[in-house]
């Protein structure tokens, strides 16, 4: 697994503020799952739903995983 160095900048009631450098990014990327062909196929579904007025405003994750 890939080490990273994040820097926890600041927090408030709604935000949590990362800092990662700019050479570290697309390792964070690639550890967090944002380069899978699932994940991808997913955005691409979801802009295809927003551009066609399918969608649903949610305000938390929890939302969903709560179904």
């Amino acid at each position: 697994m890939a080490r990273l160095k994040a820097k926890r900048s600041g927090e408030d009631q709604e935000y949590v503020h990362l800092k990662i450098k700019k050479d570290d990014f697309e390792a964070f990327c690639s550890v967090a799952g944002l380069f899978k062909g699932s994940f991808v196929q997913t955005l691409k579904k979801s802009e295809k739903d927003l551009s066609e007025g399918r969608f649903t405003q949610r305000k938390s994750f929890e939302e969903i995983i709560a179904k």
